[in-house]
């Protein structure tokens, strides 16, 4: 795994990101909220979740532990929760673009939210935030299927094919 796959994996990450939040965005706000009874119960709940796992990891990577997620409480409406998402994946844009080669097989030392210490190299970290992300978009679609709003694709192969980024 080099870094220019990891960087292709993240510009994709945030191209499905962006995709998933042109179907929130036509949602109602009463939809944005209801509680769906699944996974995080609520589309604001899922995007919050996602962005907050985004945000933890590599707080970790950059050598601090938090010892909380976000709160879905903190933000109550699309708004709120897009503005700290772009903070979020500005920050996680600079952390990749900024990554050397030799990194990719250290360890990341941290504690979780419940105070145990872990390692892992970063490589795996960084596998595990994308699986994470489209884990969660999927879920996220599948809720606002349910709810009768507009879904849409979010396949890597629909970006490669789109974009052209990834050469092997």
């Amino acid at each position: 795994m080099t870094l220019d796959y990891f960087r292709t994996l993240y510009d994709y990450n945030y191209w499905a990101h962006s995709q998933v939040w042109g179907c929130v965005m036509a949602l109602t706000d009463e939809q944005f909220t209801r509680d769906t009874g699944f996974s995080w119960r609520s589309i604001r709940g899922q995007l919050v979740h996602v962005m907050s796992a985004e945000w933890v990891w590599f707080m970790r990577v950059n050598g601090t532990s938090p010892e909380f997620p976000l709160l879905e409480a903190d933000f109550p409406t699309r708004e709120k929760v897009r503005e700290e998402w772009y903070r979020v994946e500005g920050m996680v844009r600079a952390a990749v673009e900024g990554l050397k080669p030799e990194e990719l097989d250290e360890y990341v030392v941290y504690r979780n939210t419940q105070g145990e210490e872990f390692s892992e190299p970063l490589w795996q970290i960084l596998l595990h935030v994308i699986n994470h992300s489209t884990d969660h978009r999927a879920q996220t679609l599948a809720m606002i299927h349910q709810m009768g709003g507009t879904t849409v694709e979010q396949d890597f192969i629909r970006y490669v094919r789109r974009f052209q980024t990834f050469s092997g």
